[in-house]
């Protein structure tokens, strides 16, 4: 039974190949051949487009990680940066806060109590060095046995 319109013969079944081969038909096995070809060519093609592909890969993979890399850098030097001002910035607080501790202590030595009031008063004031003194002590300033000792520069910072 023959159907309609005829049917293209499948050049890629095993059947078909194993029969060419024996009717010996020259010009399919040219066209086999061609066929097989056009595979063989396919598939170099495809394993060049692979290897492309790989390398593209190894390329994104290289600069993903330089990327990351830079931005890890990025995120120190910049916290290094922010620590530094913050240091600097709280030094300069700090220096320019001695003067007033040692308005403090000027005005301690200096005033003497007669009355009850003024010892309220210089028991308020005491208590606001107190905590003036340990607000700096929080930011690391602590006090240093200098009386007697050499001056070293590397030590002890003059402030007039």
């Amino acid at each position: 039974m023959a159907t309609f319109p005829p049917k293209e013969p499948d050049h890629s079944s095993i059947e078909f190949h194993d029969a060419v081969l024996a009717n010996n038909d020259e010009v399919k096995v040219a066209e086999i051949e061609l066929f097989l070809k056009s595979i063989e060519d396919e598939k170099i093609d495809l394993g060049r487009k692979v290897a492309t592909l790989f390398e593209a890969l190894s390329y994104e993979k290289a600069r993903i990680l330089r990327i990351s890399a830079d931005f890890d850098n990025f995120r120190k030097r910049t916290e290094r940066e922010r620590l530094t001002l913050v240091t600097n910035a709280q030094g300069e607080v700090v220096e320019t806060l001695f003067s007033v501790l040692d308005n403090f202590e000027r005005a301690k030595a200096q005033i003497k109590v007669e009355t009850e009031g003024e010892e309220k008063i210089q028991n308020s004031y005491q208590s606001i060095y107190k905590q003036f003194v340990e607000i700096l002590g929080s930011l690391g300033v602590v006090p240093m046995e200098t009386v007697g000792k050499p001056f070293d520069k590397k030590i002890v910072n003059y402030v007039s």
